[in-house]
């Protein structure tokens, strides 16, 4: 019996496992171009070196470089500038780099095809001597390499600062870590009604639907930041209605009413607070309330340090206004203290940081202007801290997957199961419900980033923006 047709069978195997393998690394591929709204292949552009930094030039080496002696060891914030290139096998994937230093070791995950400048966050090695370092599926450049160190002022338990949270949910996303570990207050700007229609099983009429969402959220912006050691009247919500603060600030100084929020009077959510005087304010939903609002925030808490998202590198509209607002508070009554700038929706880069929660945090990708800022900061998060992150961004609503009880028709529950399988089957995660902003993923992670300005650069920053707005489509 001839052997061909077994060697023909071998051969079309080979064939159909090859094709399936490429099959599989286009669509994981694809994917990732959805999530990321830019090129991989461009270089990042921070210019560290000439912030409020010492650059010390290092030799790296295949599996990594030494710290120098002259630099500051541990509590510094410390990138390591170096020139990246995904593999060619399976490029995928996602990459990653793993540190090891001291006994200890701590990795980064960048996009699929990542190439050219990057900045490797090396802080938690700090002064370690030899600092090792191994890739998968992705290399560097051998040679010369710069190390950017930022000596950062100490926060501690005394630090007072002020979160600010455009949404229930941000403060957690963002600075858990932060609010956790200091003398902190957390004010939410907006009671999150709007957006999915997480509970409309339960409650099909839409704005009632979204009364009660804004009405549970409002009480989850209260009640979580308890995790953190915050109590009942150091976190706040002022009560704005979730995706006006653009319009506020296009329409100032009109009223704006909330999107589809059937409210029994326009002060429903700020009623809910704990804290009589914020309870008791006459509420107007506008732009010159807002700021004065803000003001009054900022005034009764007296912080040495104020978190909040950053307008440019922010690409959600609430996170940036929210954050022009409060620039322009703190112009009118005058501030010496530091703003310390957060990312949750980072433009063109959705689902960043990448990897898994343990995974440490850098420099969300950045290829525009100049950005305003002094220093950089890398808020390191201890374990318990942490994993209680992850309880308190479990214990938002908005961030769960919400089984009502209601009976769903069997022909839509077997489409919808159908269609899963399909987009899991092809690779395409961006397609499942909630991949792209799976923030128990994104949020407790073993540090925070903050870009940290004054008052004076906070300025230049909102008008930069503000000049980027005026001509954007409306």
């Amino acid at each position: 019996m001839s052997s061909r047709p077994r060697v023909h069978r071998h051969r079309i195997a080979v064939l159909i496992a090859v094709l399936a393998v490429g099959l599989w690394g286009h669509c994981r591929g694809s994917s990732y171009r959805n999530f990321f709204q830019h090129d991989p292949r461009q270089a990042h552009d921070y210019a560290l070196d000439r912030r409020d930094a010492r650059t010390f030039d290092v030799r790296l080496t295949r599996n990594g470089f030494e710290w120098p002696e002259e630099a500051a060891g541990a509590g510094v914030t410390a990138f390591l500038e170096v020139h990246v290139r995904t593999r060619a096998l399976l490029p995928s994937l996602a990459p990653s780099i793993e540190f090891r230093a001291g006994g200890r070791s701590f990795s980064q995950f960048l996009a699929p095809r990542s190439t050219g400048r990057r900045y490797l966050n090396v802080s938690p090695a700090a002064g370690s001597g030899r600092i090792g370092m191994a890739g998968r599926q992705i290399g560097w450049r051998v040679g010369p390499a710069r190390l950017v160190v930022f000596t950062n002022e100490p926060i501690d338990a005394s630090t007072r600062v002020l979160v600010i949270a455009p949404h229930p949910d941000d403060a957690e996303i963002a600075a858990f870590g932060l609010y956790a570990t200091t003398r902190s207050e957390v004010v939410t700007v907006t009671a999150g009604d709007y957006g999915g229609r997480n509970y409309g099983g339960l409650f099909p009429e839409t704005g009632e639907h979204y009364r009660i969402k804004g009405w549970i959220r409002t009480w989850d912006s209260l009640s979580v930041p308890f995790f953190g050691h915050v109590p009942p009247g150091r976190a706040r919500n002022l009560g704005y209605y979730d995706g006006t603060l653009r319009t506020l600030h296009r329409r100032r100084p009109a009223v704006v009413p909330p999107i589809l929020t059937d409210l029994e009077e326009p002060g429903y959510f700020r009623r809910l607070n704990p804290e009589p005087q914020l309870a008791t304010r006459p509420f107007e939903s506008s732009w010159h309330e807002l700021v004065a609002d803000l003001r009054r925030e900022v005034d009764w808490t007296g912080p040495d340090l104020i978190a909040a998202p950053n307008p440019l590198l922010d690409n959600h509209a609430d996170h940036q206004y929210a954050t022009v607002a409060l620039i322009e508070a703190l112009e009118e009554r005058g501030w010496d203290g530091d703003l310390l700038l957060y990312t949750n929706h980072p433009t063109s880069a959705e689902p960043y940081p990448l990897g898994p929660n343990t995974a440490l945090e850098s420099l969300p990708p950045w290829f525009g202007d100049e950005l305003p800022f002094h220093t950089v900061l890398s808020y390191p998060v201890d374990e318990t801290t942490r994993r209680l992150n992850y309880l308190a961004l479990e214990a938002m609503h908005d961030l769960r997957p919400f089984e009502h009880r209601v009976t769903t028709p069997f022909l839509e529950r077997a489409r919808d199961l159908a269609a899963e399988a399909v987009w899991r089957a092809l690779g395409r995660h961006d397609k499942l419900p909630g991949y792209l902003y799976d923030y128990l993923r994104r949020g407790p992670r073993p540090n925070e980033i903050y870009l940290i300005l004054d008052l004076e650069q906070a300025v230049r920053l909102k008008e930069r923006f503000l000049e980027i707005e005026a001509v954007r489509p409306r």
